[in-house]
């Protein structure tokens, strides 16, 4: 298995780490310390980082302030989404159909319409997509 890594960036000086090979040891705690120490959280209410991203598959780690949006393009496919949620609480719509989540609870979304995430509080989450 070839391993990948991503690379850092002037917003993420210190964001080279491996992204996929096989062990992928993702450290939570300081990633959330991360984000929202970042200009982009204050600035947008949001920020993201990837953890682990292969050919099929994608993690990302998420906070979002109380009130922020995330919604999918209309257009993505894939198989499987999962939402795990570490803090906060939020709404996840699809087809004018809301759910509620809170901490602890994980959603698996087998993917087939654009969807939207609305934090009802600050928010952390866990998102994977499988493609």
């Amino acid at each position: 298995m070839q391993e990948k890594f991503n690379n850092a960036t002037p917003q993420r000086p210190a964001g080279a780490r491996p992204l996929d090979g096989e062990l992928i040891l993702a450290d939570l705690p300081r990633f959330i310390k991360e984000i929202r120490d970042e200009a982009a959280y204050r600035e947008n209410g949001k920020n993201a980082i990837t953890v682990f991203k292969s050919e099929h598959a994608t993690t990302t780690l998420l906070v979002l302030k109380e009130g922020e949006k995330v919604q999918s393009a209309g257009d993505e496919k894939h198989l499987l989404i999962t939402l795990y949620i570490i803090e906060g609480d939020l709404s996840f719509v699809v087809n004018q159909k809301e759910d509620y989540l809170s901490v602890g609870q994980l959603l698996s979304y087998h993917y087939g319409q654009a969807f939207q995430v609305l934090a009802h509080s600050e928010c952390i989450c866990l998102l994977t997509v499988i493609k």
